[in-house]
Order: structure tokens, then sequence, then C-alpha cells
């Protein structure tokens, strides 16, 4: 696993964007991303109208009943069992999640009961593992988790119960001379 791997994700439309009958704009192919964006036509020069980018993952959720559409349980293979097979190896992991409000990084991180997302998954990950090598009395482990949000420049510990970031809540993050950065306070 190479240290740093980047996926995009394409969520469905929502009923908003349904009512106003808009249309997807973004494809993907294999790690290949493509923005088409519609004509104006304004004389708008064709190149001008898309964009291709590359990462390692491009994951289309965007039609449930597409062949290439990406479930929870793909990107749960794709990336969070890599995951879970690195911390295993002794790496510390983790896994980010950016992108402006709506599109789609809480369902993606956290899914819902019936379809859960990454953490859920890669928490039961864990944990089976943990299970499986704890039949030997030879064997200990040492998990921490922590679960962070960034929002308007603030950071939040998802796992304490806080004051709302209006009330001046929010932890610091820091720089350790030799471990580099880090959050303060955090679980």
């Amino acid at each position: 696993m190479s240290s740093v791997r980047v996926a995009v994700r394409v969520r469905p439309l929502t009923k908003r964007e349904k009512l106003l009958s808009s249309k997807v704009i973004i494809h993907m192919r294999g790690g290949t991303t493509s923005i088409h964006k519609p004509s104006s036509g304004r004389g708008e020069k064709l190149k001008d109208r898309g964009k291709t980018f590359s990462y390692d993952f491009s994951f289309d959720s965007s039609d449930v009943n597409s062949p290439t559409f990406a479930s929870q349980e793909k990107i749960f293979k794709d990336l969070g069992s890599d995951v879970v097979k690195a911390a295993f190896d002794g790496f510390n992991t983790c896994v980010f999640a950016y992108g402006q409000t709506g599109s789609g990084k809480s369902y993606t991180m956290m899914g819902h009961k019936m379809d859960k997302g990454l953490i859920p998954r890669i928490c039961e990950g864990l944990f089976q593992e943990i299970s499986n090598r704890s039949k030997s009395d030879a064997v200990s482990f040492h998990t921490e988790v922590s679960y962070l949000e960034v929002y308007n420049e603030r950071v939040q510990d998802l796992l304490k119960k806080r004051p709302p970031c209006s009330e001046g809540g929010g932890l610091k993050v820091r720089e350790h001379p030799t471990d580099g950065p880090y959050v303060e306070s955090n679980a």
C-alpha cells in the first residue's frame, strides 16, 4: 500500500436536483474523473467546457442502477480493507474526507444503519481481526481511534460531547518538534 492514495466519489443527485432536472456532468472511468460543463451557447470554446483529473480511485455512485455503481462495500474493499491490513502491519492509518457541504462525506464515512460506511466497516474489520488473533494468549493489542472534523477552520473531536463551535469550542492544532503536528486534547 502506498503511503497516500486519493479517491473521489460522486454522490447521487438529491431530490432537489432531480426536481430542477439537473444533469450529471461528471463521468468516471477507472481512476479518471471528467467534468463536462453543458454549453451555455454563448460562443464558449469546446476546450473550456471540460476538465479531466486522475486519481487512484474514481467511484461513481450517481446511479444505483448503473453497472459501474460504487457501493459502500466496494469502497470498503478498495480503500478500507487496506487500512485494516496496514494497521495490523504496525502502521498508523488515517482516512480523510474532504468536500463541500452536501457532497457526501458523511455518507461515505458513516453510511446509515442498513448501508454502513467506511468507519463502521473499518472498526468491524479491526475488532474482528483482533478477535481472531486473540485466541492465542501470546498476543495483546492496543487500539486508539480519533474521529475529528475540521469545519470553518475549527477542529472538533466527534467522539466527545462538546459545546457547539459557535460557543468557542474547538481543539488546537500544535506541532511537536520531533513528532510533527497533533491535535491537543484529542481523545
